[in-house]
């Protein structure tokens, strides 16, 4: 029971929870939403995973708590070797966080490669899209950039590409379902008929880019 106790303390610690040792002697609900966030990771890492899956697991923090969690889960992967998939909507963590991204649309990859190459020239036109749509991107005071429709039903996808319906490259060959293609020299894969040329492209965005 010492030992188990020891290593409890010593993972709560890893996160970078202060007093430990109180902590371990804790409710749930004497903890702030920070706490139980790092509390949780503590128990994944205390597993010694050789991967780490986390799921949106700074939604609803403050960005203080969010940089926080980051900042560890990031240590503590350096130190032990773990690897980290981290799901999330926000691009801002993706940019400070991760070396290779994947952009998923109705379940399916459809853009993949390092961070930098894809938020900075992004090739498939939903990626394009979604960085548009980020505030920063926009002229303050201008309506904010959308993409057009809705998110089709995963149960009713539209016929071949399941994003033709809302994008403005959209060519016949959409109604075919893509395959993965790795266009020359742009160093990522794509599923799409209709990519945007990397070439010239400029979509950096403040606090946002990789590069």
């Amino acid at each position: 029971a010492t030992e188990k106790r020891q290593r409890i303390v010593a993972a709560l610690a890893d996160v970078g929870l202060p007093d430990p040792e109180l902590l371990y002697d804790s409710y749930p609900f004497r903890l702030s939403g920070g706490q139980r966030q790092r509390v949780m990771i503590a128990c994944a890492m205390a597993l010694e995973p050789r991967l780490l899956i986390a799921d949106e697991p700074t939604t609803a923090l403050d960005v203080t708590i969010q940089a926080q969690i980051l900042h560890e889960v990031q240590k503590l992967c350096q130190e032990t070797g773990t690897a980290l998939i981290w799901i999330t909507h926000d691009l801002s963590v993706i940019a400070g966080l991760a070396d290779d991204v994947a952009v998923m649309y109705a379940g399916r990859i459809v853009e993949y490669g390092e961070v930098d190459n894809v938020l900075d020239r992004p090739m498939h036109p939903y990626t394009f899209g979604l960085i548009g749509s980020v505030p920063s991107r926009n002229r303050r005071g201008a309506p904010l950039h959308q993409i057009p429709g809705m998110t089709p039903s995963l149960l009713n996808l539209p016929r071949g590409c399941a994003f033709r319906t809302r994008c403005p490259q959209a060519v016949d060959l959409c109604g075919t379902a893509p395959e993965v293609s790795e266009p020359r020299g742009s160093g990522r894969l794509i599923r799409c008929h209709s990519p945007m040329s990397p070439a010239g492209l400029t979509t950096e965005l403040p606090g946002i880019s990789a590069s």
